[in-house]
């Protein structure tokens, strides 16, 4: 018992400052860039690279999207300061897998994490991944326990945590809202891209330092320019919108 309380103890400390691992990561990642030379000795090479991690974290977003894009209100949100749940899902990607939105987090910090192509790095990205959420999905799951009891336990039996198990699979109960993605997943692209364009160009200096003698600016690729200028204007666009409207408001959601 005094584990089981120890361990929902830690699961709400780390599950109100989850928002903040995304630039723990980063930091972490500092420390491994002074080694790191483009992929095969080569910036375009290096792009092409920067290409498939970006893909991957994009797949992680995808999961966080398909999952959000069928969430009801009061659910599978970003909240950090308390556990709410107003119903527990169990159509949709949530009768594959209980925790989707941790995978999805999993593979949108994977792909930031490959970009450093270093293996101990890697590994403690694992590791640190593992003993963060695995305390999060503890305290959740008592937490639903508690509030659902049975009708909770007799969809967990047969769903499995992380691995989803697709002959399970049922049709979502509510159609997909691409408003409701927007609202609520806006940070999300705004921080991979953000990230990408941070490495990219700590990555030039380090490897072409002379570039810098003449002026940081020459450090600044064209495409940071149209990413960068792209990626403000969106995430100040759309969080107008969430703030000041409800253009994106969805009844339910």
């Amino acid at each position: 018992m005094a584990l089981i309380e120890e361990f929902e103890k830690q699961g709400n400390f780390l599950f109100r400052w989850r928002s903040y691992v995304p630039s723990f990561i980063l930091l972490l990642s500092f420390f491994y860039i002074p080694e790191h030379k483009y992929f095969n000795n080569s910036y375009q090479n290096q792009i092409y690279y920067a290409i498939f991690c970006f893909l991957i974290s994009l797949l992680g977003l995808f999961i966080r999207c398909f999952t959000i894009g069928y969430a009801p209100e009061k659910t599978s949100g970003r909240n950090t300061k308390k556990q709410v749940a107003e119903t527990v899902n169990q159509t949709g990607i949530y009768s594959l897998v209980r925790h989707p939105l941790y995978i999805g987090n999993f593979f949108m910090f994977f792909g930031i994490v490959l970009l450093v192509k270093n293996l101990s790095f890697t590994l403690i990205f694992f590791f640190f991944y593992w003993m963060y959420y695995e305390r999060i999905m503890f305290t959740e799951e008592m937490f639903l326990r508690n509030k659902f009891g049975a009708k909770y336990l007799t969809w967990a039996e047969k769903t499995p945590a992380l691995l989803p198990r697709f002959s399970n699979y049922k049709r979502p109960e509510l159609d997909f809202s691409y408003r409701n993605i927007l609202k609520r997943e806006y940070p999300s692209l705004f921080g991979i891209l953000i990230m990408f364009l941070l490495y990219d160009i700590i990555l030039i200096f380090i490897n072409e330092p002379n570039l810098a003698d003449s002026g940081i600016q020459n450090l600044l690729k064209p495409h940071h320019e149209y990413i960068f200028i792209g990626s403000v204007l969106f995430y100040i666009i759309v969080r107008i919108l969430v703030k000041f409207t409800r253009i994106l408001h969805v009844e339910g959601r």
